[in-house]
């Protein structure tokens, strides 16, 4: 074991790495490596400061198979989210906001955080440097995933992505989350001869959308003069005594009616 780590340290190190456990919590180490609470705290909060693990939480931390080169841990975001979703038994998570909608190529901007829908973790957070937006949803509101394999230092992962058609109607629904709804709008109509994408977003939006959103986006897709049979399912889930909302929900609602659609123009 390299020398700059201390006793306490190295005996930890080794008894992860021996054992291949990549997380630990408070408590974990009492028994394990004869220590007493205070110890184990000090431990842990040594050993986070140094980079060697990485808090996740509150009690709760990331610890690498063995050290990368320069003895410092510096996990994905992925891994992060991975390993913190497993951890809390979330029943499911997704990755979507900006950081889906540039790897669709649907935006330029760059991400500066990860937005995670789950059905555990609310809020802000800063994890080994990193931000991340959890987004806590009901666990029926998951799903329209798109997997992929990342491979990591601590071994392959599946990334859950929300699918093309579920992060276009990320971008509508959690538009002021993201402020992307002119945007949005403008990658729906751009797929509407995609028979297959606009199969999926029909489903998602049925199953997840409220009144307002479908009114929005059943606009949309009338201006386009999209499928009117299309259309027609869309209309039969909006209640006929309307009351009118904004198209631009980010707007004041002031602007013409479009009666059809219980809409105010406010664009």
């Amino acid at each position: 074991m390299v020398e700059r780590y201390g006793s306490i340290e190295s005996k930890f190190l080794s008894w992860s790495q021996n054992r291949g456990i990549t997380v630990v919590k408070t408590g974990d180490l009492l028994a394990a490596l004869r220590l007493t609470p205070v110890q184990e705290a000090r431990l842990l909060a040594q050993l986070s400061k140094k980079r060697l693990i990485a808090k996740l939480m509150r009690g709760l931390y990331l610890v690498p198979k063995t050290l990368p080169p320069g003895g410092v841990f510096s996990p994905s975001g992925y891994l992060i989210v991975d390993a913190l979703m497993k951890a809390v038994s979330a029943k499911g998570y997704q990755i979507s906001g900006l950081t889906v909608f540039s790897s669709y190529g649907l935006d330029t901007q760059v991400p500066n955080q990860l937005d995670v829908y789950n059905d555990k973790l609310s809020g802000l957070k800063k994890i080994a440097g990193q931000n991340y937006r959890f987004i806590k949803i009901a666990p029926d509101r998951l799903g329209f995933t798109q997997g992929y394999n990342v491979k990591e230092r601590e071994g392959e992962i599946v990334v859950k992505f929300s699918s093309l058609p579920r992060a276009v109607f990320d971008a509508i629904y959690d538009c002021e989350k993201y402020g992307t709804q002119s945007k949005a709008f403008g990658w729906l109509k751009e797929r509407v001869n995609d028979k297959k994408f606009m199969d999926e977003f029909l489903r998602i939006l049925l199953k997840l959308g409220n009144v307002a959103v479908k009114k929005r986006v059943g606009f949309v897709l009338d201006g386009v003069k999209y499928s009117k049979p299309y259309l027609a399912k869309i209309m039969k889930t909006i209640p006929s005594q309307r009351s009118f909302v904004p198209l631009d929900p980010t707007k004041s609602a002031r602007g013409k009616i479009d009666v059809k659609w219980g809409l105010i123009l406010n664009v």
